[in-house]
């Protein structure tokens, strides 16, 4: 009995992988099949091919990222088309992009893309492949300010004649006046207010129209700047700058000290005469590297009354705990602390923020 019943099981196995056979078979005879020589050569998938058109004109194709997140374009194709000027570094495996008020540098292998002296991370570096340089597409738009739309594996990216920029006042607070890294910092000092990053490029113009250079600046002055709606995250955040005007006039520049000297803070203590402010005491931080950071200034009719965007206050403004910033001259008593006359004040006044309902 034992032995029958070993039997049929063993002819029911062997009928049933022998339908399954037949049943695979048959699906094989249906479907067309490449042959395994071709299966070995041809590529596995296309969607490593990326099809980029700059302007209307198709360009070298690019990549798909290994995780086939991040399209990759070759970028002297991408800079040719755009008219943009490349320099190619072999010591250092960078290339330096000129256009106008426009510089950047990529370095291969690195995710660190210098913009008019700021540094931007787009989440994939640049790479070499072949002999060839690609970076990502998202540079052509967040770098090169070019349009840019994927659909599929076809890139295509338009360039922009028009620099999307902001205009803003300022004080300036500070000034950087070193070889290749040039800036002032305007609306505030320390993490406040914006530093306004300047190329070869960036046009410094006086409130009478001439052209001046970065010496021709001094903390306290009020300018216009226009620059980049690009920024850094940083505080205070850094932008490209295209042109500064100085917005003081030849009057008040040359009532300006030679030498001026800032101190920011709150205001400790106020001394009024004749139901005047005729003195202010400021406690905080130096705004030049000789300056204290505790001073007593001299208001008079000369001193310049004025809020963070360069627009007259009157002197009611000037109370105790109001954040100010005060411009004087170097030539301060030995006193603790020093007394000197104020050139400009600058009242730093809250912006208004509308009430959320």
């Amino acid at each position: 009995m034992k032995n029958n019943m070993k039997k049929v099981s063993t002819i029911m196995a062997l009928s049933m992988a022998l339908s399954g056979g037949a049943a695979y078979a048959a699906s094989v005879d249906n479907t067309v099949l490449p042959t395994q020589e071709t299966v070995t050569h041809a590529p596995i998938t296309t969607t490593g091919v990326v099809h980029v058109s700059i302007n209307g004109a198709t360009v070298a194709n690019g990549y798909w990222t290994q995780d086939g997140k991040t399209a990759m374009i070759p970028l002297r194709a991408l800079t040719e088309a755009l008219g943009i000027e490349l320099k190619w570094h072999k010591e250092d495996k960078s290339a330096e992009l000129t256009r106008g008020a426009l510089w950047t540098q990529v370095f291969a292998d690195k995710d660190r893309y210098s913009v008019n002296k700021m540094l931007l991370t787009l989440g994939t570096a640049p790479e070499i492949k072949d002999g060839t340089l690609y970076v990502p597409a998202v540079f052509a738009e967040k770098v090169l300010h070019a349009g840019l739309s994927t659909t599929g594996n076809q890139v295509t990216i338009t360039s922009e004649e028009d620099v999307k920029t902001v205009t803003e006042r300022g004080v300036i607070t500070h000034i950087s006046n070193q070889d290749k890294y040039q800036s002032i910092q305007i609306g505030g000092a320390g993490p406040d207010g914006i530093v306004l990053n300047l190329s070869e490029n960036t046009q410094l113009i006086s409130a009478e129209g001439k052209e001046i250079k970065l010496a021709d600046l001094s903390i306290g002055m009020v300018v216009e700047a226009e620059h980049s709606l690009m920024m850094t995250k940083s505080l205070p955040p850094q932008t490209p700058t295209y042109k500064v005007t100085v917005l003081d006039t030849a009057a008040e520049t040359t009532a300006q000290p030679e030498e001026t000297f800032g101190t920011a803070g709150t205001i400790e203590n106020v001394i009024a005469k004749d139901g005047m402010v005729a003195q202010i005491e400021i406690k905080g931080t130096r705004l030049a590297e000789t300056a204290p950071d505790h001073v007593v200034l001299n208001v008079n009719n000369e001193t310049l009354l004025v809020n963070q965007k360069g627009e007259t206050v009157k002197a009611e403004q000037l109370t105790e705990g109001a954040k100010v910033m005060g411009f004087y001259s170097p030539m301060l008593t030995r006193s603790l602390p020093p007394i000197g006359t104020a050139w400009k004040v600058v009242v730093e006044i809250p912006t208004v923020q509308p009430n959320a309902e």
